[in-house]
């Protein structure tokens, strides 16, 4: 199982660093008068890590309504 384990852990680093690889161009984001420029791999990261909090944070409240 350890075998198994570490080879799902390599293949998925190696997705990873392929995606980051294959994305690193710069991108222009805008929010009204706010802008920044950001490479496109980070801009992916950040929005997937912010939904996972934000649907985290949702079932969390979930949670204590029905409790």
């Amino acid at each position: 199982m350890k075998y198994v384990t570490g080879t799902i852990a390599v293949l998925l680093f190696i997705t990873i660093l392929i995606f980051s690889i294959q994305n690193l161009e710069i991108v222009d984001v805008r929010l009204l008068t706010w802008s920044m420029q950001i490479r496109k791999v980070f801009l992916i990261m950040g929005t997937y890590l912010l939904g996972m909090l934000s649907g985290w944070g949702a079932v969390e409240i979930v949670k204590r309504a029905i409790t």
